[in-house]
């Protein structure tokens, strides 16, 4: 039931957001009928199952992870080593840390991460305001010729992918993305467009567009009219070395 109550819970903070609470719009471009969609967010007169909300889902970019598939996980502290300038405090608490698998940004993708594609482990702080009511976390490096999102992200820097957060009806979101032609993953910004015959034109650009033009795909024609074989989640926190800046 909290599944359910949630996926509710998302459709009704699109309403409001991508469609200024006009419901008649939205059950329009979700292909569901208006007393329908009434019964469900106004009147609560129908709880509906998560199967039958699956199809809106999937436009939001939405998909709900089982927690055994979840790439975050708790932490334990042992024995941990603090830096100098905590050496008087109280030691940190592990229960407010995810643990988040570190992977390159080519093997980068959706569902299981085999174990050796996974480079290391990157602590987060669940408290940070990004991060806050977020669970399904990856941690990707920016390869080191990857120079097509500078100057907002460089080689070398390290983002922060929510895999349960694949709305892209915003567009100009950063997110994670796949290749349709290798299934490579890559940091890319996303703008997608309704053709209304069933397929939704998907570009993915960059933030260096001189030296990297857009890319424009087909849902449809180029990820079979997967959702999932396109987009991984969103880019919602950074970590970049200024070290040498």
């Amino acid at each position: 039931m909290k599944l359910v109550e949630s996926a509710l819970s998302i459709l009704e903070e699109a309403v409001a957001r991508d469609f200024n609470g006009n419901l008649r719009e939205a059950a329009r471009f979700f292909d569901i009928s208006y007393q329908t969609m009434y019964a469900w967010l106004k009147s609560k007169t129908r709880v509906p199952s998560l199967r039958s909300m699956e199809p809106a889902l999937e436009k939001l970019g939405v998909s709900f992870t089982s927690p055994e598939r979840e790439a975050g996980r708790p932490v334990c502290f042992v024995d941990a080593e603090i830096v100098p300038a905590g050496k008087n405090i109280h030691p940190p608490d592990a229960q407010d840390y995810w643990a988040a698998p570190l992977v390159g940004e080519v093997g980068a993708g959706p569902g299981y991460i085999p174990q050796e594609k996974v480079e290391s482990w990157f602590l987060v702080y669940k408290y940070q305001p990004a991060v806050m009511r977020r669970r399904n976390l990856l941690a990707v490096q920016i390869g080191p010729n990857s120079t097509s999102m500078e100057p907002v992200l460089h080689p070398g820097d390290i983002v922060l992918v929510d895999r349960d957060d694949r709305n892209v009806l915003t567009p100009g979101r950063m997110m994670l993305v796949l290749d349709p032609q290798d299934g490579s993953g890559m940091i890319k910004r996303v703008a997608v467009e309704d053709k209304h015959n069933g397929d939704y034109q998907i570009t993915y650009y960059s933030d260096n567009a001189a030296d990297n033009p857009p890319r424009v795909l087909s849902l449809m024609d180029d990820f079979d009219g997967d959702w999932q074989k396109s987009i991984v989640g969103r880019v919602i926190w950074s970590w970049s070395d200024v070290s040498q800046k």
